[in-house]
């Protein structure tokens, strides 16, 4: 007996409470703090059946006993009878025993009261949703700031259920810390909050860079946050508070505030947890800010950069203009035709030149130039500077080509120096000229060919007043080019190819 007595004085005071039924589902005994799981005194209990504790009509007493008797155990969740309230959810264990020596068998229910887990997988869940709400937002990751501070600030104080959640920044010598958003749930709105100066709180704020979290639940008596007592705790009654501090790539450049206002409170493992995240928001909110402007800025002087680069190349142009037009007027004064040829030849490479940076101007690339229009440009400005010469067609077939400036430059007085020559010297004794310009590119390899029907030349006899063919040697040398010359009394043939690699 005295066995027995000490047995059942170690089985009621378990945490979780004990009903023993025997084969014929009736109880036979029962831990006496029951009552404080469903109301009901041990003796309303015993005299129950223990089916009609089960609410839910879907709950079958013989199932489970026998799915405990099949496997030795049942473990379940159900909504039990309660006598104050509606009901009161209860986790449960059922197990089949038998007794050898009495050869009797018997179920034994361990219950728990499973309010408390259900509020905290609800409140997990609040949080979990509201993380990923936050994770979606476009205004944290667009970076505008102002938005999203509030969007964190406001969805935080609701998921953790805080009085006030507030943001701070520092400046940037650090020498005070700016509150850039400050929710208070009593008002529904950001509210005013006064900057904090540093010096007037150097050991709260040296925590930080030994502490993740700085935590307190009652922050009226806790040493660590003396120094921030009268100055802000006592005029905003903040109880208990726990700060996170916001970092960008290990630098911390702010904090994150959870007040609670009126009582101690304690912080638990998850909402420490949501913190941390909080804090993560609201940095990557400050970075994608930061990048917006960053960016900004690099556009802005680009901008700047491309309309300089812009107005230099139009000048230069004006410039080559210029010169161009002084050799015509020279070019007017020439004692002679040959002469008065040599000012025209150097005015048209000034202005084959001239049209490039004209086109680079014009362009929205100012390193690759689309050279099919240069070509267009040039051949139409030359062929009006030899109008005299007549029955001369000239015959196109030019593709897209895309070449970078320098060498845009060298191939537009080569372009200029091989059509020049066909006009001057090609039809003598033609009456009906013909100059085939073809510009194509295959796999990286650019052609350009002029060919003409004129009377042709001899390539071992050229006169020594021409630079005509050195200008060309030269200007093919400076883009990594080569060229094959072929003249006979069929015509005149050109060949220049270079790789773009």
């Amino acid at each position: 007996m005295a066995n027995e007595r000490i047995i059942k004085n170690i089985v009621n005071n378990f945490l979780e409470h004990v009903i023993v039924l025997n084969t014929q589902k009736k109880i036979i005994f029962q831990t006496k703090n029951i009552t404080t799981l469903l109301g009901f005194s041990n003796e309303e209990i015993h005299d129950l059946n223990i089916s009609q504790l089960f609410l839910s009509s879907n709950f079958s007493l013989d199932d489970a006993l026998a799915k405990a008797k099949k496997y030795g155990e049942f473990i379940c969740t159900e909504n039990l009878k309660h006598k104050t309230k509606h009901y009161i959810n209860v986790a449960y264990r059922l197990y089949f025993e038998e007794d050898e020596a009495s050869n009797t068998s018997y179920y034994v229910f361990y219950l728990r009261d499973n309010s408390l887990q259900n509020l905290i997988r609800k409140d997990i869940i609040k949080k979990s949703l509201t993380i990923e709400r936050l994770s979606k937002s476009r205004k944290i990751r667009e970076g505008k700031v102002e938005e999203a501070i509030y969007e964190i600030l406001e969805s935080s104080s609701r998921a953790m259920n805080t009085t006030r959640v507030n943001a701070w920044i520092f400046d940037i010598e650090k020498t005070e810390i700016e509150c850039v958003g400050n929710f208070d749930a009593r008002e529904n709105k950001l509210v005013p909050q006064t900057s904090l100066p540093r010096i007037a709180m150097p050991k709260y704020f040296h925590l930080f860079e030994t502490e993740k979290i700085i935590i307190t639940s009652d922050a009226f008596i806790e040493p660590k946050t003396a120094e921030l007592l009268e100055l802000y705790l006592k005029p905003n009654n903040i109880q208990s508070l726990m700060d996170v501090p916001v970092r960008i790539e290990g630098e911390m450049i702010g904090v994150i505030c959870f007040e609670h206002v009126g009582s101690p409170r304690d912080w638990t493992l998850q909402e420490q947890k949501y913190g941390l995240v909080a804090a993560q928001m609201l940095s990557l909110t400050i970075e994608s800010h930061n990048k917006i402007l960053a960016k900004q800025a690099l556009e802005a002087s680009l901008a700047e950069q491309s309309g300089l680069l812009r107005e230099v190349h139009h000048r230069v142009k004006n410039n080559l203009s210029i010169v161009a037009s002084l050799m015509n007027l020279q070019a007017d004064k020439a004692y002679d035709e040959y002469h008065k040829q040599l000012f025209i030849e150097c005015r048209n490479r000034l202005d084959s030149i001239a049209s490039v940076h004209e086109l680079i101007y014009k362009a929205k690339s100012y390193t690759q130039l689309n050279f099919k229009d240069y070509l267009n440009q040039i051949i139409e400005h030359i062929s009006s500077s030899y109008s005299s010469v007549k029955n001369v067609r000239i015959e196109k077939n030019i593709s897209d080509v895309q070449v970078d400036i320098s060498t845009a430059i060298s191939l537009a007085l080569i372009v200029n120096e091989l059509i020049t020559n066909a006009f001057k010297h090609a039809f003598n004794n033609t009456k009906n000229g013909v100059i085939e310009i073809s510009l194509l590119e295959n796999n990286e390899h650019v052609f350009l060919t002029v060919k003409d029907n004129g009377s042709g030349f001899d390539k071992t006899v050229v006169s020594k007043n021409s630079i005509g063919i050195d200008i060309l040697k030269g200007l093919v040398i400076q883009i990594s080019g080569t060229y094959q010359l072929t003249s006979n009394e069929k015509g005149t043939y050109y060949k220049i190819s270079f790789s773009k690699k």
